[in-house]
């Protein structure tokens, strides 16, 4: 279980990306879908290419999605201390989403670390 844990990771996020890029897709904004079918794409590509290549594109995924992780946790804090005259975005940065953000930045760290040493869709170790 644990040799297959990244690959269940970076599958996890991937479906949890492609998810909220359906849901937008839905309601007419087609950006978020085709982002996250050019990363899987990206992915995918570099899986071919070689090891070293998706080693490189896994790990830049991972500082990416750390990366955002942090920038919604920074944005809620942000929105705590102070507060704007905006219900909507008041309401969506509550507890689930600041979980979801740690989730990210938690998920992006670790695939970061953990395929550091070789990919080939089975993390090191």
């Amino acid at each position: 279980m644990t040799r297959h844990l990244p690959s269940l990771v970076l599958a996890l996020v991937l479906i949890a990306f492609l998810a909220r890029g359906v849901i937008y897709a839905a309601a007419g904004s087609w950006l978020p879908l085709a982002v996250v079918l050019v990363v899987m794409a990206l992915l995918l590509v570099a899986r071919i290419a070689g090891r070293k290549t998706a080693q490189f594109a896994v790990r830049a995924w991972g500082v990416i999605l750390a990366l955002y992780g942090v920038f919604r946790l920074a944005l809620a804090g942000l929105l705590y201390v102070a507060p704007i005259n905006s219900p909507h975005a008041m309401e969506n940065t509550g507890w689930v989403f600041m979980l979801v953000s740690a989730l990210y930045a938690a998920a992006g760290v670790y695939l970061f670390f953990t395929w550091r040493d070789r990919f080939s869709l089975k993390p090191a170790g």
